[in-house]
């Protein structure tokens, strides 16, 4: 009896043993898969300014990485069908150089599968491109409005700035604690040069979100920005048609 017993003992043992090194293996297999790319692995290379940090220290480095960002998506190296109708970016070193320098790494949005907090990250979307390519809809003849939502909003220090210097493209924006809510009226398609612009540091959170929405009606706009709780807003926004949508988990 006691040596079945002792065998069973070790036995056991022996199997935890085995399940606690393969899980161990697979967590850490799953942690290395989370660290930020590289410039050598994903990102497109085009002309890149250089930053002293990891996120801009000044309304001229926000300034230039929003354009570093947005040239993605406009940029004439690609043709329009193979260009991202989006693009993400993020401030990271180039590890071909030896400089303690940063520049702005461009990356597909299957490649940055989650964000970090605290994580200084740009999100720059085509209107032209966006409203193109997309075929759930009939563009409404006129006026018409996109409204971008982010939840929660990523946290600007030079956001106002930008907003008079006419760096972000919006004609109306609210922000509530849970998030924020930003519309442009336009009356045809955009110029392809056109970008939206969503930049900031990571807030704390378990999930990133953005959606755009085209409302044709602006009486409609005039009901959004009259709300008083950022989940009206959103019941709202589902009444009409969902036309880009991105969701990140921040770790």
């Amino acid at each position: 009896m006691n040596t079945n017993r002792n065998f069973i003992i070790i036995f056991g043992v022996s199997v935890l043993l085995i399940i606690t090194i393969f899980g161990l293996k697979a967590y850490y297999q799953e942690r290395e898969s989370q660290k930020p790319t590289s410039i050598s692995e994903s990102a497109i290379n085009i002309r890149n300014p250089i930053f002293d940090q990891n996120y801009p220290i000044s309304f001229e480095e926000a300034n230039s990485f929003q354009a570093a960002c947005a040239i993605t998506v406009t940029s004439g190296i690609v043709s329009a069908e193979q260009r991202p109708r989006e693009a993400f970016c993020v401030l990271g070193r180039n590890e071909k150089d030896d400089e303690d320098k940063y520049i702005v790494l461009r990356l597909l949005g299957e490649v940055m599968g989650s964000f970090y907090e605290g994580q200084y990250i740009g999100i720059a979307v085509n209107y032209s491109d966006l409203l193109k390519k997309n075929n759930s809809f009939t563009l409404p003849e006129g006026s018409f409005n996109l409204c971008t939502i982010t939840k929660p909003a990523l946290v600007e220090p030079f956001r106002e700035q930008l907003l008079l210097k006419g760096q972000i493209n919006l004609n109306r924006n609210i922000v509530f604690p849970e998030g924020e809510v930003f519309c442009s009226k336009f009356f045809g398609t955009p110029p392809k040069t056109l970008n939206l612009m969503i930049n900031g540091f990571v807030p704390e959170t378990d999930l990133f979100q953005a959606k755009i929405y085209l409302i044709p009606e602006d009486e409609t706009i005039n009901e959004l920005f009259s709300q008083e709780s950022f989940a009206n807003i959103e019941n709202i926004l589902q009444s009409y048609p969902l036309l880009w949508n991105v969701e990140k988990p921040v770790i």
